[in-house]
């Protein structure tokens, strides 16, 4: 999920938190009697109130519009969490005069993750290409066993896998985030360099 769709997931789930925390509070105030004992001892949907969605034929089928629609919001939203930077495919030279050649990004980030996997103290590498084929944009994840010399391992993935994806690609730049991170089991240590 890319930051922009994860600022506005942040922001509306903590709308709606706020609002359903509001509607609970009010209906506890009610109920232990902060409007008064007469409030609290009358039921929420008065007799008045189920004649009139009984007498209006256009009230339950609005209910049920209403309902379709937030369901459809609701799958939209699901739908856009799953959707990604996640870059499928590379175009090498596009639009040149004898024609393009197209990667696939699983093959190309397994490749790299086949390379930075056989470096000393290396326990495990995830690699992901995002954005677009024109820009597109490297991230790694490489988890470390205990010992490794971070400064050293840092500078081989750029110095090799990164270099060497970048001239696969014919791409003169392409940005790359680098995570080291301890591997999981015993605790590993962060050398600093």
């Amino acid at each position: 999920m890319d930051r922009h769709a994860s600022r506005l997931n942040h922001v509306g789930l903590t709308l709606l938190g706020l609002v359903l925390l509001a509607a609970g509070a009010a209906g506890l105030a009610r109920g232990l009697g902060a409007f008064g004992t007469r409030a609290a001892a009358d039921p929420l949907i008065t007799e008045r109130m189920r004649s009139f969605a009984g007498d209006q034929g256009w009230f339950w089928p609005a209910v049920a519009a209403t309902g379709v629609v937030l369901a459809l919001l609701g799958l939209a939203w699901l739908l856009a969490q799953a959707r990604s930077e996640r870059l499928p495919g590379l175009a090498l030279n596009p639009g040149g005069a004898g024609g393009s050649t197209r990667l696939s990004g699983k093959a190309v980030t397994a490749a790299l993750e086949d390379e930075i996997g056989d470096y000393p103290g290396v326990q495990g590498v995830r690699a992901r290409l995002l954005g677009s084929s024109a820009r597109p944009r490297l991230r790694l994840h490489v988890a470390y066993r205990r010992g490794t010399d971070l400064a050293e391992l840092r500078d081989r993935i750029d110095r090799e896998g990164v270099t060497r994806l970048r001239a696969a690609l014919e791409r003169d730049t392409m940005p790359a985030a680098v995570r080291l991170r301890p591997a999981a089991g015993k605790k590993a240590k962060r050398r600093v360099a």
